[in-house]
């Protein structure tokens, strides 16, 4: 028996992207192997497809987050075969149909939740959860500036921002993503306006986009404003001077999400608070596509082009 993966080679293009029959894992002490029903698309998948992220070794085999059921576990383990899981951070090689995960790594997915909506939504959330209550610690009423607002990310940042009280402002690259932020109660801006004199003023910014917005973002912030970087979709900005944070005593912050995952049960109880979101309707959960695994690269090119309204997928 064989297992379908992507493999990178060689950095470049979405066209370095292979669909490769490997041996179908086992599960040694401490992992199970997941038969992947959903694997997520992010962007870090294009920055390491592309070489640009640190400690990426070839041959190289992409995705960091999946669900699906359990097919083998070692004995002894709280995991059994059958049950649904979902997994992200720490975890490398979804874009797989099947893939040994370490026990720790995993969540059950509730019942009620259909395993393409916690695929679709385990990253996405934790990460915003991670921006929102460990680095930002944002005032009660604080206005905020959201870029991508109606991306993965963004799109449950300005849900969870606005059900807190807070006004948001978000950029947004179309009319179309700029009506579905109006309707969540944000202010939509689009991308190419001047949306640094509109937001200006606000208490933190959260910046996904990187080279193209990181001077604006600056500029729109508050004395003692928060500018968290947590991607560069346009490419990494330039080397930062401190003077320009001093003029207005501002704080520059590039988090990253394991950091904030030290252990199996802060994974557990990020994941539930994802999940409580979803079951309870605080978050609308959007998906954009799925596609077959062999077009993982027509994927990534969709994302890149920035013209996805949520979660992309993959489906081995």
């Amino acid at each position: 028996m064989s297992t379908q993966a992507i493999v990178v080679h060689q950095f470049g293009g979405p066209e370095v992207l292979e669909l490769q029959q490997l041996p179908t894992p086992q599960a040694a002490p401490g992992q199970a192997v997941v038969r992947i029903e959903y694997a997520g698309i992010n962007f870090v998948d294009l920055y390491q497809r592309e070489g640009r992220y640190p400690n990426v070794s070839l041959p190289w085999r992409l995705g960091l987050e999946g669900a699906g059921e359990i097919v083998d576990v070692a004995p002894g383990a709280e995991f059994k075969p059958g049950e649904r899981v979902v997994f992200t951070t720490g975890v490398q090689g979804a874009y797989a149909s099947h893939l040994a995960v370490p026990l720790e790594h995993l969540q059950r997915v509730p019942d009620a939740l259909p395993l393409r909506d916690a695929a679709a939504a385990l990253e996405h959330g934790m990460t915003a959860a991670m921006l929102l209550d460990d680095v930002a610690r944002l005032p009660a009423g604080e206005a905020v500036l959201v870029h991508a607002a109606a991306g993965g990310v963004g799109g449950w940042l300005v849900q969870w921002l606005i059900a807190r009280g807070h006004p948001v402002f978000g950029t947004v690259s179309s009319v179309e993503k700029a009506d579905w932020l109006r309707s969540l109660g944000a202010v939509p801006l689009l991308a190419d306006s001047d949306w640094t004199s509109v937001a200006r003023g606000v208490a933190v910014v959260f910046d996904s986009v990187g080279r193209r917005t990181f001077a604006g973002s600056l500029e729109a912030l508050r004395v003692g404003g928060h500018l968290i970087l947590f991607g560069a979709a346009s490419g990494q900005p330039d080397a930062v001077d401190v003077l320009a944070l001093m003029k207005k005593s501002l704080t520059l912050t590039r988090p990253v999400l394991p950091h904030f995952l030290p252990d199996a049960a802060k994974r557990r109880a990020r994941a539930a608070t994802v999940f409580d979101a979803l079951l309870s309707g605080a978050v609308q959960l959007r998906i954009h596509a799925e596609f077959p695994l062999a077009e993982a690269g027509r994927a990534h090119q969709l994302l890149a082009s920035r013209a996805t309204q949520g979660k992309l997928l993959l489906k081995p």
